[in-house]
């Protein structure tokens, strides 16, 4: 079983990396079997079609995501602190000039499944939801300073993240990411 288990996560690891770099559309089962080392058989056994890997993909992403933050909350403090790790997260994918999966699969929405779209949305609202808490609380505790509707400004800030990425990516300088990122944290201290 924990070779089963360690083909399905090799599987996943991946596709997540190809659909990261290329999209949802942009690649075949026969592309991962290649990479992982396996027939497309095998691939199809764990996700017997794209659909089941996709909401597999945003499954484990959405979870990945949950035990991100969760981290951050429990290590870190200080709000203002919490919005640099956060935007780390973030930055990971950067450093290969690739994209966040949820930023990848929405450019793929009008072919994916209701549930990979719903994983989506999922996604997005957890970032949102804990961008607006941190936000809201750091105003409170005095480490941040903005006006305005803290929802607004999640928004604001979780849409310059993902345009930061592609910004990035298009001109294959990370110091683009960077120069966004910075500017989130200086226009709010």
């Amino acid at each position: 079983m924990n070779k089963n288990k360690n083909t399905a996560e090799q599987i996943l690891d991946t596709a997540q990396s190809i659909v990261q770099e290329f999209g949802f559309n942009g690649f075949s089962y026969a592309h991962i079997a290649e990479k992982v080392g396996i027939r497309t058989a095998s691939i199809h056994y764990y996700f017997p079609n794209k659909e089941d890997l996709g909401n597999a993909l945003i499954a484990r992403y959405y979870k990945n995501f949950i035990s991100g933050i969760a981290e951050i909350d429990s290590v870190t403090e200080n709000n203002l602190e919490k919005l640099r790790k956060f935007i780390s997260l973030y930055g990971g994918p950067v450093q290969d000039y690739c994209l966040c999966m949820g930023v990848m699969l929405s450019t793929d929405l009008a072919t994916l499944s209701n549930q990979t779209r719903e994983g989506i949305a999922e996604l997005f609202t957890a970032n949102l939801t804990w961008l607006e808490r941190v936000l809201e609380q750091g105003r409170r505790e005095g480490q941040l300073s903005f006006k305005g509707d803290s929802n607004v400004l999640a928004h604001q800030f979780l849409a310059s993240l993902q345009g930061a990425q592609l910004l990035a990516r298009s001109f294959r300088d990370l110091n683009r990411f960077d120069m966004i990122a910075n500017g989130l944290i200086s226009a709010l201290t």
